[in-house]
């Protein structure tokens, strides 16, 4: 049961090995890019001063933010209740606390 292979089959057969190869080598380097590690005192203190609650500046600017992209789309109650459910994306306080 000799069976010769064509070229064409040999070609087609050589790029979608190479092109499988390629694809999974590219996403293993991609995995290696992502690191978690944890916030030294210190990081973890500058982190949280973006969020400046003690005189709540940066949530009055995501109110202004929320107030501003629902403004003339839903009512005035609506835009209550939206900022009444935000959170802080720094410190996870309610920012309507502000």
């Amino acid at each position: 049961m000799d069976r010769l292979i064509t070229r064409r089959q040999l070609l087609s057969t050589t790029v979608l090995a190479c092109t499988g190869a390629a694809a999974f080598l590219a996403s293993a380097r991609l995995a290696h890019a992502f690191s978690v590690e944890t916030m030294s005192a210190e990081t973890q203190r500058l982190y949280l001063s973006a969020c400046t609650a003690r005189d709540g500046a940066y949530h009055r600017q995501l109110v202004a933010e929320v107030r501003q992209t629902l403004q003339n789309k839903v009512g005035e109650t609506e835009i209550e209740a939206a900022i009444a459910s935000a959170i802080c994306p720094v410190c996870g306080c309610p920012i309507a606390a502000s």
